[in-house]
């Protein structure tokens, strides 16, 4: 991976709309050259995908929500399974520390978060957090530079 490479995934993270001309200005290169370069990155699995960006308040869906999930000992397969079948869950985390889980949920109403918990209930202990605002939202670090080098 180098510079240009990184110059491209952050654009493409800011836009994935952008053409491969638009790309080239902003790496100085041609655009067949950033087209192979992408094509490349998209075969090694660097890029993964594209898609829109939904904003879920205006589509309806107003309230997300973090649930820590401490699950039962025995459960985690069938938690696994519960979890896989649930369409309000939006993101599902497998951390360290006692909550073996952490979810992001999206909901229409309280109620539809209260049924979600009461789902989760048999297999795990939740605790919920409520998300007020998301003041970042990225993929990548921003100084990609930076936070690959290596330490002295």
């Amino acid at each position: 991976m180098d510079k240009i490479n990184w110059k491209l995934l952050k654009a493409l993270e800011e836009n994935g709309r952008l053409s491969y001309s638009e790309l080239a200005k902003l790496v100085h290169l041609s655009a067949p050259a950033v087209a192979e370069r992408i094509k490349k990155l998209e075969e090694q699995g660097v890029i993964t995908g594209y898609q829109a960006k939904i904003n879920l308040e205006k589509a309806g869906i107003p309230i997300t929500a973090l649930v820590e999930c401490e699950v039962y000992r025995t459960k985690e397969r069938a938690f696994k399974d519960l979890v896989l079948s649930l369409d309000e869950v939006v993101d599902c985390y497998n951390v360290t520390g006692p909550s073996a889980f952490i979810l992001r949920v999206a909901v229409s109403s309280m109620s539809r978060l209260d049924v979600l918990l009461e789902r989760l209930i048999d297999l795990s202990d939740t605790k919920t957090m409520m998300i007020l605002s998301q003041p970042v939202e990225r993929e990548m670090p921003l100084n990609i530079e930076e936070t690959t080098s290596s330490f002295p």
